[in-house]
C-alpha cells in the first residue's frame, strides 16, 4: 500500500510548539542539539495521517516517529526590546536574536509503514559540468578578428564632417540676434 508522500503528514511537538510536517519539508524549529548533517528523530508525535488512516495519540502515538536531517544552526532576525515607564526616567533597551535549527524531514513512520521523501534528480549540476568541459577545449590565445567593413567607416566619416559643420552654422545665428 504505497501513498503519495505529499498526502502524508504528522503533527509533532518540539520546543513547546506543534508543527505539521510532511516528508521532504524544510522547517525551522527552536534550537536543538546537534550539528549540521546530523540525523534527528522526533518521537513526540501527536498525530499521523497517511494511507487513508489517521492515528491520534493520547497524548502521543507510541509506534510513530518522524526523522530528518539538521541542515543548519542559525539565529533569527534581531528584535528590539524597549521598556519605558513614563515620568520616572526608566528606560531599558535590549536586543534579542532567537536561535533556531533548520531541519529537512526525510521520513514519517507509523508502526511498520514508512513514508519517505521523493529523491529529487539534479540535472542542473550535469549541465554545469558539460559547460566547463566545453570551455576547457576552447583555445585560449586566439586573436579576435576586427571588422573591415569599408561602408561602415565611410558612414562614420560622413557623420563626423556633418557635426563639424553644424557648430559653425550655430555661431553665425547667435551673432545675428
Amino acid at each position: 500500500m504505497s501513498t503519495d508522500p505529499s498526502d502524508v503528514y504528522a503533527i509533532i511537538r518540539s520546543g513547546g510548539k506543534q508543527y505539521r510536517v510532511s516528508p521532504g519539508q524544510r522547517l525551522k524549529l527552536e534550537r536543538l542539539d546537534g550539528a549540521a548533517g546530523d540525523r534527528i528523530t522526533f518521537s513526540d508525535v501527536l498525530l499521523v495521517s497517511g494511507g487513508g488512516e489517521v492515528a491520534v495519540g493520547a497524548p502521543t502515538v507510541d509506534s510513530a516517529s518522524v526523522s530528518g536531517e539538521i541542515l543548519e544552526q542559525g539565529r533569527g532576525a534581531k528584535i528590539t526590546v524597549f521598556k519605558y515607564k513614563n515620568k520616572t526616567r526608566y528606560r531599558r533597551l535590549r536586543g534579542h536574536r532567537q536561535r533556531h535549527t533548520a531541519v529537512l524531514v526525510d521520513e514519517v513512520s507509523l508502526g511498520e509503514q514508512t513514508w519517505t521523501a521523493p529523491v529529487a534528480d539534479e540535472p542542473a549540476e550535469a549541465e554545469v559540468e558539460e559547460v566547463e568541459a566545453v570551455e576547457e577545449d576552447a583555445p585560449v590565445d586566439e586573436p579576435v578578428a576586427e571588422a573591415t567593413d569599408e561602408t561602415a567607416d565611410e558612414a562614420v566619416a560622413e557623420t563626423d564632417e556633418e557635426s563639424a559643420a553644424d557648430p559653425a552654422d550655430n555661431t553665425d545665428e547667435d551673432t545675428e540676434d
